[in-house]
């Protein structure tokens, strides 16, 4: 297989996690272990909105285009999320499996993100 296909398949795992928060964002919250307040009807729109709009509109323009700077900007993006969840760990003392998942899911995806572009 070549490496060129790794950004797109995670660009349609990215998309289709954007498309689930659209659709189902009591899903989409329950997913990343975050509750939505009944009593503020913006969250809803928060998590359709972030984890929708954000994961399906910059994953969809890379996969329409076939931009390498648009898949680098993403693997930055997923790079940059894990990093940071990492830090929290540390001085959140937020040491947990689902903390420890999310880092590997975020340095996965950011991984084959850019494979193609680092990896000669």
């Amino acid at each position: 297989m070549s490496l060129i296909v790794l950004p797109y398949i995670a660009g349609i795992i990215g998309l289709g996690l954007g498309v689930f928060a659209i659709v189902s964002p009591q899903g989409a919250a329950r997913l990343v272990g975050i509750k939505i307040d009944e009593s503020l009807p913006h969250s809803v729109s928060e998590v359709r909105a972030t984890y929708g709009g954000v994961f399906a509109g910059g994953h969809a323009f890379a996969l329409a285009t076939g931009s390498d700077a648009a898949f680098i900007t993403l693997a930055c993006g997923w790079g940059l999320t894990g990093l940071v969840r990492l830090v929290s760990i540390v001085i959140d003392r937020a040491a947990n499996g689902a903390n420890y998942g999310g880092t590997a899911f975020e340095l996965a995806m950011a991984g084959l993100l850019v494979a193609p572009f680092v990896i000669t």
